[in-house]
């Protein structure tokens, strides 16, 4: 987890800001990554809620939940869904056809992926030069940091899409590409996500 993605991260139960607990285990510049968190805890400011950060990310649901199954299958085939693996533009043509966006309107803006398996789509936006905050419900998000955790605009959380754990009104760009069909409540799930919006932005579902 980069220290950066605390200015973003809210605690899902009670709204409040997270804080490190003190001495998190950390990795420096010496594996290319400055001062990333990789095992601690984030503590709510009240200190009633806790969350661990487990191998590099956040996470804010049980180990195991009804999301297992996907998990299992990008755990084991990790990069097939990769443009950078296939050599071809699949997930991109996919990407820019399905939301009508441009990579220019992204360079330097927030953007939230949700449900983002392997990081198929984050690899996209990355590309576009947006900072990427890629959440999953599954341990898809550990294929994700493995193929993409070395990129320095991408923030990986394990987390609720009914409870999201960040900050309202803070994405420029909210995008949910093949995931509401797989939730247990569609119209609850799809009603969450234009909360992240900053206004003006932009929503794909």
């Amino acid at each position: 987890m980069k220290q950066k993605l605390l200015e973003v991260l809210r605690c899902p139960k009670s709204g409040q800001s997270l804080q490190l607990e003190t001495n998190p285990v950390r990795r420096g510049a010496d594996f290319g990554i400055q001062h990333e968190i990789m095992n601690g805890w984030l503590i709510s400011v009240d200190r009633v809620y806790r969350y661990p950060v487990r191998d590099g990310i956040p996470r804010f649901v049980p180990p195991s939940n009804y999301a297992d199954s996907f998990g299992m299958q990008w755990k084991k085939f990790g990069k097939t869904q990769l443009d950078s693996f296939s050599g071809l533009p699949i997930s991109a043509n996919r990407f820019w056809k399905a939301t009508g966006w441009v990579p220019d309107e992204m360079r330097g803006r927030w953007v939230l992926d949700a449900g983002c398996g392997s990081g198929r789509f984050a690899e996209v936006a990355l590309g576009a030069g947006a900072y990427v905050v890629a959440l999953d419900y599954s341990e898809a998000v550990d294929a994700c940091y493995f193929n993409l955790g070395h990129h320095p605009n991408l923030h990986i959380v394990q987390g609720d899409i009914y409870n999201l754990p960040f900050v309202p009104e803070f994405f420029s760009f909210v995008y949910c590409l093949g995931v509401l069909q797989h939730t247990p409540d569609v119209p609850k799930a799809f009603a969450a996500l234009p909360k992240m919006l900053t206004r003006g932005g932009e929503a794909l579902r």
